[in-house]
């Protein structure tokens, strides 16, 4: 309705430049033309008229309006109006510093329309660049007078009264639906009567359904100027991405969220000074600005979360495509977090993120999260990455190329004092601190993807710990000291020297470039992959005592599973859990297979072949410092 108002004035400003001596009668077809816009709506006119022949100030009234809905918007009418009256000074139009006032409206009934595009009846081109080109208001009266708005791409729907008296203010209520569900539209203000054109402008907004509550209170800098305001929000709704209909800002799905915010509006740019609130069970705290330059959206933002679970960042749908996913493929280590920047269209950017506590419904090591997200034309770089582990840290960088073809993400990631057992859950098999290194990259529209075509290296290491005893003679083939410890002392652990997982990995194949261990009694290799398409292990560490062996155990250690649940097995005994207390019949199994072995009798050539008869210690220091290079 302000843009109507807005191109009528400007239509009474141009027909007083003749000093104020141009007939009134003559304005018709100018006003017409300026009504009629790009979208060659047709108009009809009634009278033009003036309150005097001659004045540097006049009364300029337009009767009878009547300005059709453009094609695509249907039949019908954009608005009827009975009448419109402004005051114009004609030396305000020469200096520059025009200002229509006492404008009257009397009898407006006017039908907004907005497409599923974006493409609106009330203005005709794209207006981002405008700044302060609208005359400024300081006397306004509407009497008789209703609007509607039909807006599909918003999915709103309000009709209902509007009025602005020197009494009352203005005042427009609306009543229809949003989202398919029951709404109503209060929008309050000022009265607008010999008010300063540059004081501030009280407002108030309240849009009430059960997908969305929004309430805004602030102060506009001049009456009805949109262009620049400061206000106070608040909004709860089942889903951010009900607000984001309402706002625009390309905003995605959540679970429930309960906001507040304070904003100022200057033109086309965006300064939210504080926010606070909670998205599900994550509390956020932040601040940011969006400003728009030559075409571009850059977002500076910091948030602060006291607690963030990563899953109320999905609304119930996308919870549920993801479940399904899960029960089709099984769970998985590597997240499915979509990497394809294709929507954010000119969008630049940086992000510092803090999160004092991350949540998980499952069993996770993560506990913190802090970084630097910046995003520079399709670029995404994650810089000062330090996540809090249950034990230890990660820190690195993490970046997202989609400037051409496919995502490409990359990463270099460092762990230092990860306990094994937080990480991937052996319970106390190995019981060591760990440091590692992660370069992958690969291609794909989400992490998951990129990583299972990653090419790179993935290494863990570790200098000291210790290792179960009947687990470290069976790593290195030795019958007897396996047997003394179960039947004297199970529990028993002995030291290990250095542990090295250095993989190579080629087209999300990670092969060991060593895998192996050495223990105070053993040394154990390992051979095979861990496929990260489907994140599959396949595993087998076999080696050799350092001390007499009289009978070798013929079965190696083999590690099997996903790496959600991976599966240790130890001397063909099933589970490593199980080979801690064997029972009778086990230890037959694994004696007569060693007896057989020792005559000559099932020894395979490929067992044969990977039994270390004379094992010699690993240079710990230089394997390691090669892994983590």
């Amino acid at each position: 309705m302000r843009n109507v108002v807005i191109g009528i004035f400007v239509v009474l400003l141009l027909a007083v430049l003749a000093l104020g001596a141009v007939p009134a009668g003559l304005l018709r077809g100018v006003v017409s033309e300026k009504l009629q816009g790009a979208s060659e709506r047709h108009v009809e006119i009634g009278t033009v008229s003036r309150d005097s022949f001659f004045s540097y100030s006049p009364v300029i009234t337009v009767e009878n309006i009547r300005v059709a809905q453009p094609s695509w918007a249907g039949k019908g009418d954009f608005l009827t109006l009975k009448s419109i009256s402004a005051r114009v000074s004609v030396l305000g139009i020469l200096t520059g510093a025009a200002r229509p006032d006492r404008v009257r409206i009397d009898g407006l009934d006017i039908a907004l329309v907005r497409d599923k595009n974006g493409r609106s009846n009330w203005h005709d081109g794209d207006d981002d660049d405008r700044k302060g080109s609208a005359p400024v208001l300081t006397d306004l009266d509407i009497i008789n007078s209703r609007f509607s708005l039909i807006d599909h791409k918003r999915d709103l729907s309000l009709s209902g009264p509007v009025s602005v008296s020197s009494t009352d203010g203005l005042r427009a209520e609306g009543r229809g639906t949003f989202l398919k569900s029951k709404a109503t539209l209060l929008f309050t203000g000022g009265a607008i009567a010999g008010i300063d054109p540059e004081a501030d402008y009280p407002f108030s907004l309240k849009l009430q359904s059960p997908a969305l509550t929004l309430a805004a209170k602030g102060k506009m800098s001049g009456a009805l100027n949109t262009d620049n305001f400061t206000a106070s929000l608040s909004a709860r709704a089942p889903t951010l991405k009900n607000l984001d209909r309402i706002i625009e800002a390309g905003l995605f799905g959540t679970q429930p969220i309960d906001l507040r915010a304070d904003i100022r509006h200057d033109n086309n740019d965006w300064y939210i000074k504080t926010l606070n609130g909670s998205i599900g069970r994550s509390r956020l705290s932040g601040k940011a600005t969006i400003l728009k330059r030559d075409g571009r959206t850059r977002i500076d933002a910091d948030i602060n979360a006291a607690t963030l679970d990563f899953d109320d960042l999905a609304d119930d749908a996308g919870r549920a495509r993801a479940a399904a996913l899960t029960r089709r493929i099984g769970p998985r280590v590597l997240p499915n977090t979509r990497i394809n920047l294709s929507k954010m269209g000119p969008t630049d950017g940086e992000l510092n993120f803090t999160v004092n506590r991350l949540l998980s419904r499952r069993d996770t090591v993560f506990r913190s999260l802090k970084g630097k997200l910046s995003l520079d034309h399709k670029v995404i770089k994650i810089t000062g990455l330090d996540v809090g582990l249950k034990s230890g840290r990660m820190n690195g960088s993490i970046q997202v190329d989609h400037r051409s073809g496919a995502p490409k993400l990359s990463t270099d990631l460092t762990l230092n004092g990860a306990s094994l057992s937080d990480l991937i859950g052996n319970g106390d098999i190995v019981t060591a601190t760990m440091r590692g290194r992660v370069r992958l990259s690969g291609s794909g529209d989400t992490f998951r993807e990129a990583l299972e075509k990653a090419d790179g290296k993935a290494a863990m290491v570790a200098t000291r710990g210790s290792v179960r005893a009947t687990v470290a003679h069976v790593l290195g083939q030795n019958l007897g000291g396996a047997v003394e410890e179960i039947i004297g002392n199970p529990k028993a652990r002995v030291p290990m020297r250095c542990l090295v997982a250095n993989f190579s990995a080629r087209n999300g194949v990670l092969t060991p470039q060593p895998l192996a261990i050495d223990t105070e009694v053993s040394i154990g290799r390992g051979e095979g992959r861990i496929t990260l398409d489907g994140e599959q292990i396949s595993l087998v560490l076999r080696g050799g005592a350092k001390g007499k062996s009289a009978l070798r155990i013929v079965d190696p250690i083999r590690i099997s599973g996903t790496l959600t649940a991976p599966d240790v097995s130890v001397a063909g005994l099933g589970k490593a859990e199980d080979a801690e207390k064997p029972s009778l019949g086990d230890v037959l199994k694994v004696a007569g297979k060693s007896i057989g072995s020792a005559l000559g009798i099932g020894d395979s050539d490929e067992q044969k072949k990977a039994f270390i008869r004379k094992p010699k210690s690993l240079n710990c220091s230089a394997v390691v410092a090669a892994a983590m290079r």
